[in-house]
């Protein structure tokens, strides 16, 4: 299996901003601390952890929003994704920020301009997607009318809209009612099927349990370890991941 992702000995300090502090010797928080981990072709991968562990940055780092302090990082065997490159990629921010008078079909087809998406077939790839999660009812409808879970809803959907050769997900379900949450696991595992590399960071076990390939663990910037769900689901213990989570985070 060709890797999609490779991270080697990644570290990242947020430089402290305050003077006063750095007077006193404050030098910075950790983001992230020699984080290594390679992400197979085709594969669900999840970084899952606490608030602040460190997941966001690890994320932001791979898409080259950040600019990690030491390591390396290849993605579709790049150092750097320029251009056409961005055109294969699919993005959900873990918070997403829209214009509140925009209608969702006019935010929609913005998105399907940068993804180059070819204007002849852009509205019916809006409606399709649109349909899947949802939403074709308030496709014309401004997103001030939208509540927090319809707009997570939109933001996974323009994440798709391009059917990204990989995908990037922070905490998916945030928001989501039951409902919402079963189309989302059924549009990734879609995705999965027709091989595209999903790469998603979440707090909650069960959806790692639901889809995830693999998973890394990782607590206050340090990957703990990297897990094979597949391993761990033949072993037929509902409990192993979870327990394994909470005692790992609680030795830390």
């Amino acid at each position: 299996m060709n890797n999609v992702i490779s991270v080697k000995n990644v570290s990242l300090i947020y430089k402290e901003r305050d003077i006063f502090k750095k007077i006193k010797g404050v030098s910075g928080n950790i983001g992230v601390k020699n984080v290594s981990f390679d992400v197979g072709e085709g594969e669900i991968f999840s970084i899952i952890g606490l608030n602040g562990a460190g997941k966001t940055s690890t994320l932001k780092c791979i898409l080259g929003l950040i600019k990690p302090d030491e390591g390396e990082i290849e993605v579709f065997g790049k150092k750097e994704l320029k251009g056409m490159d961005f055109e294969k990629v699919g993005y959900l921010p873990e918070i997403s920020y829209y214009p509140k008078s925009m209608k969702l079909m006019d935010l929609m087809r913005y998105y399907g301009e940068l993804y180059n998406i070819p204007k002849g077939e852009l509205d019916e790839k809006i409606d399709k997607i649109l349909k899947k999660i949802g939403l074709i009812p308030r496709k014309t409808d401004r997103l001030e009318k939208f509540s927090k879970g319809m707009l997570q809803k939109v933001g996974i959907a323009q994440a798709v809209l391009n059917n990204p050769k990989l995908l990037f997900l922070d905490e998916p379900m945030s928001g989501l009612d039951p409902l919402a949450r079963e189309l989302v696991i059924e549009i990734i595992l879609e995705l999965k099927s027709k091989g595209t590399t999903i790469f998603f960071n979440t707090h909650i076990l069960e959806d790692v349990a639901s889809i995830a390939d693999r998973v890394a663990i990782i607590n206050k910037g340090k990957l703990v370890e990297v897990l094979d769900m597949k391993k761990i689901m033949l072993e037929q213990d509902d409990f192993l991941l979870k327990n394994y989570f909470i005692e790992t985070v609680g030795e830390n």
